[in-house]
């Protein structure tokens, strides 16, 4: 991941302030220049938090950056793991279960943005296509009836799904990557 995304990673509250020396080392591996990014960098997990953060702070002032809202940071670390997904489509069902978990679960999405449609799973993210394979082959791993593909051999069928999901992705990437 990218300095950027792991600011992003941050905002979901899927690292932690012991973790923000290691982000800051990625600023530094490109490019960036800041007194407040060289000292966090130098820091480690074991650093008293408050300081770590506050460190963080000056260097976000230091380099103009802004943290993203819940929302952006969401749509950043989607659009990185469904490029993952495309790029290996053998990894796609465990990448689905990284956006699930670190992405999907992060925040009740239509509670702090009520605009958001969330009538079916996924859909406050605009996920709701991926979440129909994804939901199959959970449904697939773990023995339970399939709504899909019933003619066909059971690794016809998984076949189907992944390859599904991996379209769903790149339609996903091609709708909100413009």
């Amino acid at each position: 991941m990218t300095f950027r995304e792991k600011i992003a990673d941050f905002v979901l509250e899927n690292r932690t302030s012991g973790q923000l020396s290691a982000l800051a080392i990625s600023g530094l591996k490109e490019g960036l220049e800041s007194e407040s990014l060289l000292i966090l960098a130098g820091m480690s997990e074991k650093d008293n938090h408050f300081e770590l953060e506050q460190y963080f702070s000056q260097m976000l002032s230091e380099l103009e950056i802004v943290l993203p809202s819940k929302l952006e940071a969401a749509n950043t670390l989607i659009t990185v793991y469904l490029s993952q997904m495309v790029d290996e489509p053998e990894k796609g069902f465990d990448i689905m279960t990284k956006i699930h978990n670190e992405v999907y679960q992060a925040n009740e999405w239509t509670k702090s943005n009520p605009s958001l449609k969330n009538e079916f799973q996924g859909q406050a993210l605009g996920l709701e296509y991926l979440y129909t394979w994804y939901r199959e082959l959970q449904d697939f791993g773990d023995g339970n009836r399939l709504i899909y593909y019933h003619e066909l051999s059971l690794e016809e069928q998984k076949k189907k799904f992944e390859n599904h999901l991996i379209e769903e992705a790149k339609n996903w990437l091609e709708l909100n990557t413009k």
